[in-house]
Formats: C-alpha cells, structure tokens, sequence
C-alpha cells in the first residue's frame, strides 16, 4: 500500500462530512489536506484508544521521532512520507506540526477541563493548528484569514465534543468544563449513567450555541478574495451547522444515539458550495 493510499484508507470514510468536503478540491491539495487529516487522526486516536497515560505517552514519544525524521526527510511512516512533498510543495511551517503534537499530548493526562477556557486552549493548539495548515496549503492572501483558520479549528473540535459526547464518556473523558457542569447542576455521575434531564438538555444546547458563534466568528475574519480558495473550510461548516440544528431538532439527545446527515443531504449541500 503506498503512502496516498494509507491516508485515504485512513480519512476517506464513504459518506463523512469530510469526504464530501474535500470532493472539489483540487486533486494536489485534496491529498495534502487528507495526508494532514490522516496524521491529526493517528495523533488523536492514541489519546483516545490507549487507556494506559504511560502508553499513550510512549506512542506519542515515538510521532516527536516521526516528525523530526519527517524535517530531515527520513521518515518512514506512510503519512509522514505522504506529506513530505506537500510540506515542501506548499511550505508548511514545521513547527505547526510540533505544536500539534503538543496540544494533543497535553490530552493524556486531562480527561477533564475545570474551564472553557482551558478546553479552548487545547483546541486552538489541536483543530486550530490543522486548520491552519490546510488554509496554508489551500493559500490565502489576506492575514485575517489565518485568524479564521484558527476559529474553524475550535469550531469544528467543538462539534465534534458534542457530536462524539457519548463515545467520549466511554472512554471515560469529559470534555464540558467543569464549571459548565455546575451552572447548569448536572453531575458527571448523571452523563456517565445516561440520566437525560432539562437541566442536561439546556446545558448541551449552550454548548450548540457557543460553536454556532464560532463558526460565526470564522466566517467574519474570513477575506473576501479568499472565499474561493478556502471552501474546503466554508462546506466543513455548513455541513456542522446542518448538524447542529439537526441535534436541536432531535432535542439533543446526545446520549441515546448518534445524529449524523444523509449521504444525500451532505451531497446537496456540498454542490451548491462547488
């Protein structure tokens, strides 16, 4: 299997948002921008799939390895010898991809974040550092568009927090701030035991609400003459915000079962984002 191949394998789920995301995309940076997702997705599965810190570390040590391999160009991963031309190609700071690194092994040992503040950190150091470079590697001309960049990254790891809760629960991660919790009353013990309540509803609709306002403020700082170059970013969310309001309409229950929308309805709405 060579390098391009793995990444698909590893990104190009039939029917997923970002499947259809990335389907007018031109070919050369369609594959950089999955060669990118796929390295996000390797990082982020071992914080979610080892339940051992000291593992998770370990493997994480192992990636540190992989990307300064990857800068002296002796990689040997399949992503990394996937993105090594796009780095060069579209000259991918590679200290983004240290700070990703960072912001994702900080998730080891932080099951919980006692403020927003803090779970917007760990975003703006994980998603907004993706998307960063993709819109790098899409291109820009306007520097307010790297602050969009930033703000789509949080937005996006936002939905998928709510989206994923209870996936996450079971994993035995909480990623509502603490603070959060207590304001609206609702204990870790009634998430974890599916106690669905008015209280838990109100709470997760103040989450849905928050990243509609991040979505929002990405649009904003959003260059007009880079509109065209950064649609990957623009149907990633209006695909989310269709979501989001298909999580309000199903009253937001997110521990009973996982919303997603139809394969056709994601095709519709990406066509008309061509």
């Amino acid at each position: 299997m060579n390098p391009q191949t793995y990444c698909n394998d590893k990104v190009l789920r039939a029917g997923s948002s970002l499947y259809y995301s990335l389907r007018f995309i031109p070919s050369s940076q369609r594959e950089a921008l999955i060669a990118l997702h796929a390295l996000f997705i390797e990082l982020s599965d071992v914080v979610e799939e080892c339940h051992e810190p000291h593992l998770a570390q370990l493997k994480l040590d192992w990636w540190r390895n992989e990307l300064a391999a990857l800068a002296q160009g002796t990689a040997k991963h399949p992503v990394c010898l996937a993105l090594s031309q796009p780095i060069e190609r579209y000259q991918l700071p590679l200290h983004y991809f240290e700070e990703l690194l960072d912001g994702i092994a900080d998730n080891v040992h932080q099951p919980r974040y006692a403020t927003f503040a803090q779970l917007e950190t760990y975003c703006k150091r994980t998603a907004g550092i993706l998307q960063l470079l993709c819109t790098a590697t899409l291109g820009y001309q306007h520097e307010s568009t790297l602050k969009y960049a930033e703000q789509l990254g949080i937005a996006l790891q936002l939905s998928y927090f709510l989206r994923n809760l209870h996936k996450h629960l079971q994993q035995g991660r909480v990623y509502i701030p603490q603070t959060e919790l207590a304001q609206f009353v609702v204990s870790e013990e009634a998430l974890f035991n599916g106690q669905f309540s008015d209280t838990m509803q109100a709470l997760f609709a103040f989450q849905a609400t928050r990243i509609r306002a991040y979505f929002h403020s990405a649009s904003k700082h959003l260059a007009k003459d880079d509109c065209i170059t950064q649609r990957f970013g623009r149907i990633r969310t209006r695909l989310a915000l269709a979501t989001l309001q298909e999580l309000e309409t199903d009253g937001y229950q997110l521990l009973a079962h996982r919303i997603t929308l139809t394969p056709l309805r994601k095709l519709w709405l990406t066509w008309w984002m061509r």
